[in-house]
């Protein structure tokens, strides 16, 4: 099973550097959000090259309600040229500046990444009724709300659940996020179960790159 770490954006090059290479001794693909919280920062694409010029293969997300068509596929265009080859499309939060836009929908914009050859991924909550969402034909999907591996029955096997990690450090980013989060020792219990039952799950450990490492450090030993 394959372990895809998440690692946040940020204007700070060096901590972002750092980072990147602190888990490239763990895993070889990074999952790089745009602006989460719908807060401006560093775009993940230009993240995405940082980590391809370490060595590891990074699966880009980009927001679509921030977006007309044009810019949409200006950026697909972006990632094709700098030999991006994984993206994820996704509405995202509301943006903390600006109006959004909302001109294109996760199915048009799935169809657009695909036809440029792009390994499109898309979210997927396991908290709603997802049947239509797996026939927009992505080619993969990031699911949230993972709380066990029975979540997963039925399921074709190209659905990557996200594993948020809870801790005294980012456990108010979390609520803010409104996402469904685990504590380390439950996330650790959670990946042995999933061995045959995912293809792989992304790490996530917002606000707390240090619990990201240790539980890396864990996984490969």
């Amino acid at each position: 099973m394959e372990i895809i770490a998440e690692i946040t954006p940020s204007l700070n090059k060096a901590k972002l550097v750092k980072r990147l290479e602190a888990v490239r001794r763990y895993v070889e693909k990074v999952d790089i959000p745009e602006a989460p919280g719908g807060k401006p920062t560093a775009h993940s694409l230009a993240v995405g090259v940082l980590a391809k010029q370490l060595g590891l293969e990074p699966i880009v997300h980009i927001r679509l309600v921030d977006l007309n068509k044009t810019a949409f596929k200006s950026l697909l265009g972006g990632a094709h040229i700098l030999d991006i080859r994984y993206v994820v499309v996704l509405q995202g939060d509301p943006p903390a500046e600006g109006k959004p836009v909302g001109e294109i929908t996760t199915e048009e914009a799935v169809a657009a990444a695909k036809s440029m050859g792009l390994k499109t991924g898309a979210l997927l909550s396991l908290r709603r009724d997802y049947a239509k969402r797996l026939e927009i034909g992505a080619d993969f999907y990031l699911a949230l709300h993972f709380t066990e591996p029975k979540q997963l029955q039925g399921l074709p096997p190209v659905v990557y659940p996200y594993i948020l990690v809870k801790t005294g450090r980012n456990a108010s980013i979390l609520e803010k996020l409104g996402q469904t989060a685990v504590t380390p020792g439950e996330a650790l219990g959670l990946i042995h179960q999933l061995q045959e039952a995912a293809p792989g799950i992304v790490l996530s450990a917002p606000g707390d790159h240090h619990a990201l490492l240790q539980l890396l450090e864990k996984l490969r030993s």
